[in-house]
C-alpha cells in the first residue's frame, strides 16, 4: 500500500503557473533559455535533481521567509509548486 504524501495530492499543474507567475523572476522554472534575474537563485530542476529532493520538506520551505522573495505562498500553493518540482526530478 502506497500512502500519498501532501505534495502528491496537489496540483503540479497548478504549482508551474504559479512558479511561472511568482518564482521566474528569480528562478529558471521550466524553460531553459529563460531569462533570470538573481545569478544565485538555482534553476527549479537543478534543486529538484538532488539526491536529497524531498516534496514535502520543500513545502516547509516555501513557506519560510525565502530571500529576495517579497511574496508569501499559502499551504495549498506550496504544496502545489512542489508537486510541480516534483515532475522535474524524472
Amino acid at each position: 500500500m502506497v500512502l500519498a504524501t501532501k505534495a502528491n495530492a496537489a496540483d503540479p499543474d497548478n504549482g508551474e503557473r504559479i512558479a511561472q507567475s511568482r518564482c521566474a523572476a528569480c528562478h529558471i522554472v521550466a524553460a531553459p533559455n529563460q531569462r533570470r534575474e538573481v545569478a544565485d537563485a538555482p534553476p527549479f530542476e537543478d534543486i529538484a535533481r538532488k539526491s536529497d529532493f524531498n516534496p514535502d520538506r520543500l513545502v516547509f520551505r516555501l513557506l519560510e521567509p525565502h530571500p529576495k522573495m517579497n511574496f508569501a505562498l499559502t499551504r495549498p500553493e506550496a504544496n502545489d509548486v512542489a508537486a510541480y518540482m516534483g515532475t522535474l526530478a524524472r
